[in-house]
């Protein structure tokens, strides 16, 4: 258990980064574009390992979390009342 604690725990890290650098980025649509080739392109093993579909599964999550965060950052804003 410690060791899905553990990896868990480096998913949000790696998320919260993601979403700074998200939100930072001088270019977002680049950003959008170079992710969304990233993300289409079939998944690799770590150490040539067998996938899971758990594997898949949490790959693909955490691609939607990403694709979620960079489609918050290029809406259009609300205007602010005065």
């Amino acid at each position: 258990m410690d060791k899905i604690d553990f990896m868990n725990g480096q998913i949000k890290g790696l998320l919260n980064f993601a979403q700074a650098v998200i939100q930072s980025h001088p270019a977002p649509e680049r950003l959008r574009h170079h992710f969304e080739t990233i993300a289409r392109a079939d998944p690799n093993s770590p150490e040539g390992l067998s996938i899971s579909e758990a594997y898949v599964d949490g790959m693909m999550d955490v691609n939607r979390k990403i694709a979620v965060a960079l489609e918050r950052v290029l809406a259009p804003s609300e205007p602010q009342p005065d």
